[in-house]
């Protein structure tokens, strides 16, 4: 089972690696560059900080779940996994990005952006939908420049979400509405 979801992996991959466009190309680039390190995410905390002065102390727990996403990743998963990267196994690999030099499982860009996504969508509800289509993005960057599986990017995805879920619990942001008791 394992060999077949790997192969079905490969083959995914590469479909998704050789349907190419210059200007898809650019975009692709530019997420997977944004998306090193949280720091895109970090930099919409501190956006969002600015403008909203009352979802500020959120932002401490979006840095800290990218933290802990980060660490997981590329200090716990990573080098337990060490899955290659693409173009590690298949010379022919067109690569458009920076070739990483670390494993290939999880995705930290995936991680990244899913954790960032998760506590901003919770920070501010009404952006949520335009935080999970970026994360989404920046994760696909990934395979489209040719440095992951999609497997890869599924697994990073939910350390993500995990370490987002687990670093804002039950923290709320936005003001409560006050119940109303029934007048008699």
């Amino acid at each position: 089972m394992l060999d077949a979801l790997l192969r079905y992996d490969g083959l995914a991959r590469g479909w998704l690696t050789t349907h190419h466009t210059t200007a898809l190309d650019i975009v692709m680039v530019t997420l997977s560059v944004a998306g090193r390190g949280g720091l895109l995410w970090l930099v919409l905390g501190a956006v969002i900080a600015l403008t909203k002065r009352r979802l500020a102390p959120g932002v401490f727990q979006l840095a800290l779940a990218i933290g802990l996403a980060s660490l997981t990743v590329d200090g716990v998963v990573k080098p337990a996994v060490a899955r290659a990267r693409p173009f590690d196994i298949a010379a022919d690999i067109r690569v458009i990005d920076r070739r990483p030099d670390s494993g290939s499982f999880p995705s930290g860009h995936a991680a990244n952006a899913f954790a960032g996504a998760y506590v901003l969508a919770r920070l501010w509800p009404a952006a949520a939908v335009p935080f999970w289509i970026l994360a989404i993005a920046v994760a696909f960057s990934r395979i489209y420049v040719g440095v992951h599986y999609p497997l890869d990017v599924i697994a990073g995805a939910l350390v993500g979400l995990a370490c987002g879920v687990l670093v804002v619990g039950g923290s709320r942001w936005t003001p409560r509405q006050p119940t109303r008791r029934p007048t008699l």
